[in-house]
């Protein structure tokens, strides 16, 4: 895009940068025309090494309704934020352009690489047909995260009735950074061109070797979010069992984590203490948590606003006392005295690992044979899950909701909002929700701003239309063809 040529030398370097610690510095250079240089097949996996491929910019995680802020420490958040919490038409100012595109790490500067590999990786010196095959399928799958996300943001959810003629994004498909014209394709395409994109993946992926290395499970499991995306859940079955049968192919510790042992401050290899920040001093890192598939890291919040954002009421009723996942929460201020009614606060973890996860998987699995009507299926899902996270006495669901499938869905929904609560992932849930005709009353409409003792002060509701952030005047003039949400 035009908006993004004059960055792209300034985001190339930055790449550079960045990739230095996984590569030679010798092996990029930067062209007069910002162009990105690399011969060698090993050249190519340096690229897809980068720890800029592993970060990204996200509005989801302001838009859920398990997020709400708190009206005492508002002044200190961002324009950014606040116009996102309050589901305004336009977040961006007239002499702005999208963070989440034109950021270092946003969704052009990331395409821009994947396709690179993917049009030149074959042409490349060096490597055997095998690495580049396995590299050009990496790329694929990277592109097609991508261009997911970029729709999460800036299109309407898939509508099986409207999909066909709702706006999606453009695709990108050559590393050229000239390019200034670009038309946005419908929905139903851009989602064609991203299951075009894993399934062309599969036969060249391997299993999970590192966790900032694409594998067949973590395809798999974007492809099941995808089918899940387009209420294709029969679709969505076969993959999640795909994502499944790679777990034990792994060449790395794959496994849930069990809250009543990690999170008793007493027990041997728990991730207590707690720092001068009062978080959790060893919490693992993205790169070496068991839970985690592949590695897609986001700040969640910023330092200087970080006591402002706190559950949302419904939410906070959602957790029973002994619900261990709120030991990974806060009561009180970050820097302060103020005492919250309930432990409502992401514990000071700025930086939170949004990528695929086993956690996710099993709560996947469940919904999918739920929705089947495998109902022991579905509650052997969960419960796998809740053994993790709380007493064996809390473990097992309630008596009407393995014998009712809407209520065993409803309860699934309720566990993921308990499991992922704060990290962006319900947006990405009330997308699909919204369109679907049985459970879109799963949707809490509204965000609140509270008082500091939890009590609403304004309510701000979301309308259809904001399911697409807007380009803003800046991306639509300097693009020719591209056209602005409504």
């Amino acid at each position: 895009m035009k908006l993004t040529t004059k960055y792209f030398l300034i985001t190339l370097v930055a790449c550079t940068m960045l990739l230095a610690g996984s590569c030679k510095k010798d092996f990029l250079e930067i062209q007069p025309k910002g162009s990105l240089i690399a011969k060698t097949t090993n050249d190519y996996e340096q690229i897809l090494n980068g720890l800029f491929l592993q970060n990204t910019v996200s509005a989801s995680i302001y838009l859920g309704d398990d997020v709400a802020l708190q009206n005492n420490y508002l002044e200190s958040v961002p324009l950014r934020v606040q116009r996102l919490f309050r589901y305004e038409d336009m977040v961006y100012e007239q002499n702005e352009l999208p963070q989440e595109i034109t950021a270092p790490t946003g969704y052009i500067q990331k395409l821009y690489l994947f396709n690179k590999i993917i049009n030149e990786v074959m042409g490349s010196t060096q490597g055997s047909d095998q690495q580049k095959k396995q590299l050009l399928a990496e790329a694929k799958v990277g592109r097609a995260i991508c261009n997911l996300a970029f729709l999460n943001d800036f299109s309407l959810p898939y509508n099986p009735a409207s999909a066909s003629t709702d706006l999606g994004i453009p695709l990108i498909t050559a590393a050229d950074v000239t390019q200034t014209s670009f038309t946005r394709a419908t929905v139903k395409e851009c989602y064609t061109a991203i299951i075009k994109d894993l399934t062309e993946a599969f036969p060249d992926l391997g299993p999970v070797t590192h966790r900032r290395r694409l594998s067949k499970m973590a395809a798999e499991f974007f492809l099941t979010r995808v089918y899940m995306n387009m209420l294709d859940f029969t679709s969505s079955k076969t993959h999640i069992d795909g994502a499944f049968a790679e777990l034990s192919k792994s060449t790395i510790p794959l496994s849930l984590y069990d809250y009543n042992v990690v999170l008793d401050e007493n027990a041997a290899g728990s991730w207590f203490p707690l720092n001068f920040l009062g978080a959790l001093s060893n919490l693992p890192l993205a790169a070496n948590n068991s839970q985690v598939i592949y590695n897609i890291s986001t700040t969640v919040w910023n330092f200087n606003f970080a006591d402002c954002p706190v559950f949302s009421p419904q939410v906070a009723s959602l957790y029973s006392d002994d619900d261990k996942r709120l030991l990974l929460y806060s009561d009180t201020e970050l820097f302060g005295d103020l005492i919250y009614p309930k432990k409502v606060r992401r514990y000071p973890n700025f930086f939170l690992d949004i990528g695929p996860s086993l956690p996710e998987m099993y709560l996947m699995r469940a919904e999918i044979k739920a929705r089947g009507n495998d109902l022991n299926g579905a509650k052997a899902d969960v419960e796998a899950l809740r053994s993790k996270r709380m007493p064996a006495s809390a473990v097992a669901l309630p008596s009407n909701v393995v014998s009712d499938q809407q209520a065993m869905v409803r309860f699934i929904l309720d566990e993921r909002i308990r499991e992922f609560a704060l990290s962006g992932l319900r947006w990405l849930d009330m997308r699909r929700l919204s369109v679907d005709p049985i459970y879109k009353d799963h949707i809490n409409p509204n965000h609140y701003l509270l008082d500091s003792d939890g009590n609403v002060l304004k309510t701000y509701t979301l309308t259809p239309k904001r399911y697409a952030m807007k380009f803003g005047s800046l991306m639509i003039n300097q693009n020719r063809g591209l056209v602005d949400n409504q």
